[in-house]
């Protein structure tokens, strides 16, 4: 297994350094677009990466999704409620863009979701109901190591251009080194395999399906299958609906709308 150093050897988590080549030219110039969003010239977060290729690709929202141990995978940040649901469907129902740019390293342009329809009918629907109408996913990786995905969304059918494509993958590339350089346990990646995609989920999710797994006297894999189930079905964000289980304003052997207590 790679330890940290070497991971760092291979690729350097730090500010990106000019150098030769267009892509590298394109990488500076996304850091520095971030670095100037940046609050009073603080540290250049993985949120202010996100929105500043938001902007440079004419997107309306993004969504990112981070491996934190093979197997779990955790929303991490997003634009607005839609980007938030972006991530969320694709916890709960386990198929989407982001999933496959994870598992190919490779981005996953989608400039029109009815084209889509079949590929991913679980991830498609919820999302289309919010107005989505094109998302353009991006692996985060780190020298071939999996660090997670950047789901972009549009609210219009379109394509993006060759350049915003280039500028995407760049933005992409100064995220993967932002979020690689806070993992808590960046060495765990190394171990990440691309022939299982993380359809682990956040442990807020798995306390609620121990809970019901209690409550309804069935298995915890039964349990989560149906608290996934109840997201999809009801258009709720998965991690949302595990709270309001935990807080015991859901029941879901009643079938209680959330919030409408036991």
């Amino acid at each position: 297994m790679d330890t940290v150093a070497s991971l760092a050897a291979r690729w350097q988590i730090l500010r990106p350094h000019a150098g030769n080549g267009a892509g590298m030219d394109r990488r500076e110039r996304a850091w520095r677009r971030a670095a100037e969003l940046a609050a009073g010239g603080g540290p250049v977060s993985l949120e202010t990466v996100c929105a500043a290729a938001t902007e440079a690709i004419t997107a309306d929202g993004y969504g990112v999704t981070l491996v934190s141990a093979p197997g779990l995978r955790e929303f991490a940040c997003a634009s607005d409620p839609v980007g938030v649901l972006v991530e969320e469907v694709q916890l709960a129902c386990g198929e989407g863009p982001c999933t496959d740019a994870y598992s190919s390293l490779a981005a996953v342009l989608v400039p029109d979701l009815d084209d889509a329809a079949e590929r991913w009918p679980g991830f498609v629907a919820p999302v289309a109901g919010q107005g989505v109408r094109a998302v353009f996913a991006f692996p985060l990786q780190v020298a071939g190591v999996r660090v997670g995905a950047i789901d972009f969304y549009r609210r219009q059918a379109s394509a993006l251009t060759a350049d915003e494509a280039t500028d995407a993958g760049a933005f992409a590339a100064v995220a993967a080194q932002v979020a690689f350089r806070s993992h808590p346990a960046p060495a765990a990646l190394a171990a990440v395999s691309g022939d299982e995609p993380p359809h682990g989920f956040p442990p807020v999710v798995h306390q609620a399906a121990g809970m019901l797994a209690a409550q309804l006297e069935v298995s915890v894999e039964e349990a989560l299958v149906r608290l996934r189930a109840y997201a999809f079905l009801h258009a709720q964000p998965l991690t949302g609906l595990a709270r309001q289980v935990l807080e015991r304003r859901l029941a879901l052997e009643d079938d209680h709308e959330p919030g409408s207590g036991r």
